[in-house]
């Protein structure tokens, strides 16, 4: 049994990797965690200038899985709208894409810590700002006036 992360799973599992993500993490933009052909963590920061990810099998892709078979040359994007992120698959796909395992068709809105999947290809979702704003907005239960 190997101690190396899995191909699949976007999860850090090296001190060096959780570094990484806490890197993303503080730095505030939404990112991506996937993991490339070497099992190696990829981190992708989506930063406020850009608008569109492209995710397929092509080399023009931003997020390009040449490795997995199952997942098309142009198979979905991602898409800034306003302060969120929408996953779009409109059917360009042979196999789809998933958010939390169910499958997907058009537009999905995404949360922090969704898992996507493209074809055989894990990429989880993160967004700083979610988490923040989550935690601003939950009623305090301190001294009532």
């Amino acid at each position: 049994m190997s101690d190396s992360p899995s191909p699949v799973d976007p999860a850090p599992s090296s001190p060096e990797e959780h570094e990484r993500q806490r890197a993303a993490q503080a730095h505030g933009d939404p990112y991506l965690l996937y993991r490339d052909a070497d099992a190696g963590l990829q981190v992708l920061s989506l930063p406020g200038s850009w608008e569109q990810v492209h995710i397929g099998r092509s080399t023009a892709a931003e997020i390009s899985l040449q490795w997995d078979p199952e997942v098309s040359t142009v198979h979905a994007q991602l898409e800034r709208l306003g302060d969120d992120w929408v996953l779009i698959d409109d059917g360009l796909s042979r196999n789809g894409s998933f958010v939390n395992g169910e499958k997907m068709v058009g537009r999905r809105r995404l949360n922090d810590d969704d898992r996507l999947r493209f074809g055989r290809t894990t990429v989880s979702f993160h967004h700083p700002l979610q988490v923040r704003q989550h935690t601003l907005l939950r009623p305090d239960h301190g001294d009532d006036e």
